[in-house]
C-alpha cells in the first residue's frame, strides 16, 4: 500500500515538473517569439507608412572614336564583369556625401523623410546630422551595376510617389552634370596639353631659325650645303676638260718637240686647269674658310631647324584634332527607363517582414536557450 502511494507521489510528481516545463516553454514562445510577431505585425500592418519606389535605367555612351588597343586591353576589356569606369563613377557619386548635399540644398530631401506624418520608426530625425541622413539616404537609394550590360539601374524610395519620381530625377540630372564636367575637363585638359606643344614647337622653331641666321651673318655662305654641290659640279667638270688636255698634250708631245709652241700652251692650259681644280679642291676642303667646315658648323643648326618644323607642324595638327574634339561630347548619359512614376506602395511588404521577425525572433530564442542551459551545465559541475 505504501510503495503504491509512493508510485503515485513519484508520476504526479513528474506531471507536476512536466507541465511546469511546458509553462515555462511555452511563455518563453510567447514572449521571445509571439510578442515581437504580433508587435511587426500590428507595425508593419497598421503603422508603418508606406514607401514607393521609383526605378531608373540609364547607361554612359561615349562618342570617342576609341582608339587601336593592345592585345592585353583587348582581352581585359571582353572579360565578363568588368564594369565600366564610367558607370563606376557615376554608383560612386550617386552614393557620394556630394549628392546628399544637393538634394537636401535644392531639393528638400530633409523636409520630406522628416515628415511628421511618417511613423517613428522609418521617419528621419528632424535634427539629424548630415552623416545621419547621408546614413539614411544610403538606406533609400540603392544603384545596380551590371556589368555586361554595362547598365546602371537606380532604386529611390520615398513617401509617396511623386517625390520620389522627382528624387529619382533630380539624382539622374546631377549624374548627367557631373558626367559633363568629366567630360569638359578632360576636353579642357586636351585643348591645353595642345595649346602647350605648339607653343613650345614654335619657341623652338624660331630659336632655330634665329641661330641659321646668326651663324649665316658671321661669314660669306648662306648655304654652304648648295655650294658645296655646285663647287664638286665644277670640279667635276674641270677635272674632265684636264683629263682631256692631258691627253692632247701627250699626243703633241709624242709628234712635236718640248719647246714647240704648241707643245708649251698646251702645257700652261693643263697647268690652268689643274690650278682651278687645286682651288676648288682647297674651297671645299680647307682647314677654317672652307665648305667642309662651314656645313659642319650650319649642319647641326639644319637638322635642328627641320626637326623643329616637324614637330611644328605635328603639334599644329594635335592641336586641330583636339579642337575638332572639343565640339563633341565625349560623354554623356542615355536614359533607358524612368524614373518611373509608381502607382503602388513597394515596401513594407507585410507577410515577408512579419516572416523574417518570426524566424529572427525563433532562432534568437533557440540561441539563448542554448546559452543558458549552456552555463547551467557548467555552473552545475
Amino acid at each position: 500500500m505504501t510503495a503504491q502511494v509512493s508510485g503515485e507521489a513519484r508520476a504526479e510528481t513528474v506531471r507536476a515538473l512536466r507541465k511546469l516545463r511546458q509553462r515555462r516553454i511555452a511563455t518563453r514562445m510567447a514572449l521571445g517569439v509571439g510578442v515581437p510577431t504580433l508587435v511587426a505585425s500590428i507595425y508593419f500592418g497598421a503603422i508603418a507608412s508606406r514607401q514607393y519606389e521609383s526605378v531608373t535605367s540609364f547607361t554612359i555612351q561615349s562618342a570617342e572614336t576609341p582608339s587601336v588597343a593592345s592585345p592585353l586591353q583587348a582581352l581585359i576589356a571582353s572579360v565578363p564583369g568588368t564594369a565600366g569606369r564610367d558607370t563606376m563613377v557615376v554608383e560612386q557619386y550617386i552614393e557620394s556625401r556630394d549628392m546628399v548635399d544637393l538634394l537636401v540644398r535644392d531639393h528638400a530631401l530633409r523636409e520630406h523623410y522628416s515628415d511628421e506624418r511618417i511613423d517613428w520608426v522609418s521617419r528621419l530625425s528632424p535634427d539629424a546630422t548630415i552623416d545621419d541622413v547621408h546614413a539614411y539616404y544610403r538606406d533609400k537609394v540603392a544603384v545596380v551595376l551590371d556589368d555586361h550590360a554595362g547598365t546602371v539601374t537606380l532604386r529611390v524610395r520615398a513617401f509617396s510617389p511623386q517625390q520620389a519620381e522627382a528624387f529619382g530625377q533630380a539624382i539622374l540630372a546631377a549624374s548627367e552634370e557631373m558626367v559633363n564636367r568629366l567630360s569638359e575637363r578632360a576636353r579642357s585638359d586636351r585643348m591645353r596639353l595642345a595649346q602647350d606643344q605648339v607653343a613650345t614647337a614654335t619657341a623652338r622653331l624660331t630659336a632655330a631659325r634665329q641661330a641659321l641666321l646668326e651663324i649665316q651673318a658671321q661669314g660669306a655662305e648662306l648655304n654652304p650645303q648648295a655650294s658645296a654641290t655646285a663647287v664638286l659640279e665644277i670640279r667635276s667638270q674641270l677635272e674632265g676638260e684636264l683629263a682631256i688636255a692631258r691627253a692632247e698634250l701627250a699626243t703633241l708631245t709624242a709628234t712635236l718637240q718640248r719647246d714647240a709652241p704648241q707643245v708649251v700652251e698646251q702645257r700652261r692650259r693643263v697647268g690652268a686647269l689643274q690650278h682651278q681644280i687645286d682651288e676648288q679642291t682647297q674651297r671645299l676642303a680647307g682647314d677654317r674658310e672652307g665648305l667642309s667646315a662651314t656645313i659642319a658648323r650650319f649642319e647641326p643648326i639644319y637638322v635642328e631647324k627641320e626637326l623643329s618644323e616637324r614637330l611644328y607642324e605635328a603639334s599644329l595638327a594635335s592641336l586641330e584634332v583636339a579642337r575638332l574634339d572639343s565640339a563633341r561630347q565625349h560623354r554623356y548619359v542615355v536614359r533607358i527607363a524612368g524614373p518611373s512614376l509608381p502607382e503602388a506602395p513597394a515596401h513594407p511588404v507585410v507577410w515577408r517582414e512579419v516572416v523574417t521577425v518570426l524566424l529572427v525572433s525563433f532562432a534568437l530564442l533557440g540561441i539563448g536557450t542554448l546559452v543558458i542551459a549552456s552555463v547551467r551545465e557548467h555552473a552545475n559541475v
